[in-house]
């Protein structure tokens, strides 16, 4: 049985002040996804709440946005 890994990520979008957006660094979760992926691993993804998982937009902007968060 291959191991199994699940990746709990966010679905806040805005920090208290509404025009401060937030969500997901994508290359925490793809950097993370790569190795367990090289492993064999099977991989979930959650949130909390179910659905979509906005993306942190500073998140997506060199130099931040490497090869992994944009495969």
């Amino acid at each position: 049985m291959s191991k199994r890994v699940l990746h709990v990520v966010s679905n806040v979008a805005h920090y208290a002040d509404p025009s401060e957006p937030t969500g997901l660094w994508l290359s925490e979760l793809t950097h993370a996804w790569d190795v367990f992926a090289a492993k064999g691993c099977e991989q979930r993804i959650v949130s909390p709440k179910g659905g979509a998982s906005p993306l942190e937009p500073r998140a997506l902007k060199w130099p931040l946005l490497d090869a992994s968060a944009r495969a």
